[in-house]
């Protein structure tokens, strides 16, 4: 019980810092996309959207307790692995408060894509992330393109479409 009320409050404050702060609204697309430096759930190095600047990159924001999460994720896996990584980067920003309840659900659900830890939730505040999961779509030059709420597993074709046309219009994959 005490489990689901954190969860509630999570997303109760996430929701009441977009209604009522007269700051925070969503960025449209062609927007810069917000700052984004975060440690590996590992507790490891801090990871930082500013790094991937040149590629295309798909930021998703999860948590183990939001059902289209759980089904997103081994989606994204194969995705990843189809565009690679020379052009395309996955980073994953989980929301869970315990660290365990992440761990726990990568463990049987394993990516090879950095998965960022944010139980504060002040990242999803930043980008403004209304639901879960909420997905963002930022292109080479570190531009907003596209902003997916939900997730149903018939998105993921037109995910990666959208993806493909990013990196199709990248100077450098031209030229692969």
């Amino acid at each position: 019980m005490k489990s689901s009320i954190n969860k509630m409050a999570i997303l109760g404050i996430l929701f009441a810092g977009m209604v009522f702060s007269s700051e925070v609204r969503a960025i449209p697309p062609g927007e810069k996309a917000p700052e984004l430096s975060l440690p590996t759930l590992e507790g490891g190095e801090v990871v930082t959207l500013e790094s991937f600047k040149g590629k295309v990159v798909y930021v998703d924001f999860w948590a183990s307790w939001c059902p289209p999460c759980r089904r997103s994720l081994p989606l994204y896996e194969e995705l990843q692995k189809r565009l690679g990584t020379g052009h395309f980067q996955i980073l994953a920003v989980n929301l869970d408060e315990d660290v365990q309840d992440a761990e726990r659900f990568l463990q049987r659900h394993p990516v090879s894509y950095p998965v960022l830890y944010d139980p504060t939730g002040d990242s999803a505040q930043r980008w403004t992330v209304l639901a879960m999961p909420s997905s963002y779509l930022v292109d080479s030059n570190g531009k907003l393109a596209n902003i997916y709420i939900g997730f149903e597993p018939s998105h993921i074709g037109m995910i990666e479409n959208d993806i493909k046309a990013l990196m199709d219009r990248m100077p450098a994959a031209q030229s692969d």
